[in-house]
């Protein structure tokens, strides 16, 4: 059965979301429901998207990546994603998309730019 899970932390004025397991069109609704309340509460400066835990990602998912990047723009907040690789990496490269996202390797380089 697959599984995923999602959280978030507040860093000073970055807030991380923490995403494992398959972002697919089950879960979606799950990630999307986080995002949400993150941006309800007020728009931090910066949200960093971490991946590295995801195990799969499919369209479904990767259009909530793309809708979480044109919230972040909408509202002024940087967006940053985390830990791309594999079938995900491959994705963004393919349809052009890796070049819309801020990509850093992991959360804690994400934290010290500013």
């Amino acid at each position: 059965m697959a599984f995923f899970t999602v959280s978030s932390s507040a860093h000073g004025t970055t807030r991380v979301v923490q995403a494992s397991g398959e972002l697919d069109y089950r879960h979606a609704p799950v990630f999307r429901g986080e995002m949400s309340r993150i941006w309800e509460a007020g728009p931090p400066a910066t949200v960093v998207i971490d991946v590295a835990a995801l195990t799969f990602c499919d369209s479904t998912g990767v259009a909530e990546l793309i809708a979480s990047l044109r919230r972040s723009n909408a509202l002024g907040s940087r967006l940053v994603l985390t830990g791309v690789h594999g079938t995900l990496a491959r994705i963004l490269t393919i349809t052009g998309l890796r070049a819309a996202f801020e990509l850093l390797p992991s959360v804690e380089e994400a934290l010290r730019q500013p």
